[in-house]
């Protein structure tokens, strides 16, 4: 028994309690809003850990902005000399206040968080016993099913559609979660945009890769999670960076 089995058994029963509301208004679908529900639910309760993890953020990105002049006189000074450009940088940063793992700490603290949820839409078995919320179906499909499933044997049109939807709103999201990536790179004199921070903006995509491997349960609360992130970093890195911008400028 892992020590988060009682977490993800409380989650799984405020899931199922969440579905039986649901049902009798939604019909079908009642089983997958409990899903986004709940994801919303845990989202909305990490919402002042993201909070905070946000603003360390933008502020070491708003302190590196404004150290930019002085980061690119040390690069033209030591060009040739790629280590003590970098040591040089962080001795002034250090100087200064400014933290490149600002943030790290209240990131770390919801990993616990994210395992729970994702055992929950994932895991066959809860607490020793069979997960049945994975038997609950959306349009005919069901919620533990994946997307191979649709070629096994006849091909199945519903089962098709469904995971299609899923993936093309993914793709969406990742399209979205890409260009903002290529903005905060853009609006951070201090971040190469290339190497690896220029992979970086493909990232996303992973979202939809992980979909057609993973039950659509894992496919829905990935979506709605995706979703909740860019929506509350676009509320709250938005001002920050125009003020970044106007530093910078």
């Amino acid at each position: 028994m892992s020590f988060l089995t009682p977490a993800i058994l409380a989650a799984y029963h405020v899931v199922t309690a969440l579905s039986a509301m649901l049902v009798p208004v939604l019909g079908g679908a009642g089983p997958a809003a409990a899903i986004i529900a709940f994801t919303a639910a845990v989202r909305l309760c990490l919402h002042p850990l993201n909070r905070a993890q946000m603003r360390a953020q933008l502020a070491s990105q708003q302190a590196r902005a404004a150290l930019a002049p002085a980061v690119a006189k040390i690069q033209r000074k030591h060009g040739n000399d790629p280590l003590r450009v970098q040591r040089e940088t962080l001795e002034l940063y250090r100087a200064n206040g400014v933290k490149p793992a600002a943030g790290m700490l209240h990131g770390l603290l919801q990993i616990p968080v994210f395992i729970v949820v994702y055992r929950l839409f994932v895991s066959p078995t809860v607490g020793g016993h069979h997960n049945a919320l994975l038997d609950d179906r959306l349009f005919g499909v069901g919620l533990g099913s994946h997307l191979s499933a649709a070629f096994r044997g006849a091909v199945q049109p519903g089962h098709l559609v469904v995971f299609g939807v899923l993936l093309v709103v993914l793709a969406g999201l990742a399209t979205w979660s890409s260009r903002r990536m290529r903005q905060t790179v853009a609006a951070d004199a201090t971040v190469p945009a290339t190497g690896v921070a220029g992979l970086m903006r493909f990232l996303p995509y992973g979202s939809v890769l992980a979909a057609m491997v993973l039950p659509l349960a894992s496919g829905l609360y990935v979506a709605t999670t995706t979703l909740w992130t860019l929506v509350e970093r676009r509320g709250m890195t938005a001002p920050v960076q125009d003020r970044v911008a106007a530093v910078r400028s």
